[in-house]
This record gives structure tokens, sequence and C-alpha cells, in this order.
């Protein structure tokens, strides 16, 4: 049985495996993933500036906010991404149980687009953001067996 350990947030993806049955098994880190639109600031990720309308009495202008935040798309893009990574990994038996440690709001978006298959091998999940946090510091919120 292969475990995999997921630390992530809305810029950064750590992935970990870890043996069963070992009482306080040890972290392996396998990979990371990045990404780096998500670490932009707002204004730099637009390539336009907002556009301007007149308003509907007086010779008033003002800015027209986009329908949705640009860095709320990158971190649904990000998780979309890394839902579909966990997916095709689990396709291929890459892991027969799920740990998701992840920052609160990341986490649900995560959670939105996990398929059935990933689903059902889901272990635990941790509403905090460990990206940055040691792997003896993400062990530890951790079950001592997993």
């Amino acid at each position: 049985m292969t475990i995999w350990i997921v630390v992530a947030n809305s810029t950064l993806a750590r992935f970990f495996s870890a043996s069963p049955l070992n009482a306080n098994a040890v972290l392996i880190e396998l990979e990371d993933k990045v990404h780096p639109s998500s670490r932009l600031h707002g204004r730099d990720l637009e390539t336009d500036s907002p556009s301007r309308v007149f308003d509907s009495q007086g010779s008033g202008r003002h800015a027209v906010e986009p329908p949705t935040d640009i860095k709320e798309q990158q971190a649904e893009a990000f998780a979309l991404e890394l839902s579909n990574y966990l997916e095709e990994m689990r396709s291929a038996n890459r892991y027969d149980k799920l740990y998701v440690m992840a920052s609160p709001h990341f986490l649900g978006l995560l959670r939105g687009h996990f398929r059935q298959g990933v689903t059902d091998l889901l272990a635990e999940t941790v509403d905090k953001d460990l990206t940055r946090h040691s792997v003896e510091e993400i062990r530890a919120h951790l079950p001592d067996f997993m």
C-alpha cells in the first residue's frame, strides 16, 4: 500500500510518500509543483487597464471591476491542475491512500475538483497551509499510524 501526502496552497504543492503500518513513518518528498502565475500581483496578470464607463448621469467616468478576481482565477486553475494530476496518478495506481493538507480556501477549491476515485482514497484533510514548514512539522499533523 502506498500513501501519498499532498501539502498545498494556491502557489505551491509538495508531494510526499510514506510507508503504512509504521508508527511515525518518515515522509519522503517526491516532487514539488509550482504555479508561478499565482505568485504575481493581480496588476501583473492583467494585460489591459480596467474598462471605463460613463456615469448614468453627469459626465463622470470610473473603472469597471472585472467579474472575478484574477488571483482567484489562478488559484482555481492550479486546483484543477492538481486534481487532474491526482486523478492521473490514481489511475496509474501510484497511491492507495491520500492525505491532503492545504490552506482553508485552497482546500475548498481542491475538493470542488476532486473526482470520485480520488475522493474514495482520501483518508483525511487538514486545513492548514504547511507548504513552507519542515517535513517534521508536516508529519506532526498526520496520524501516527497512517
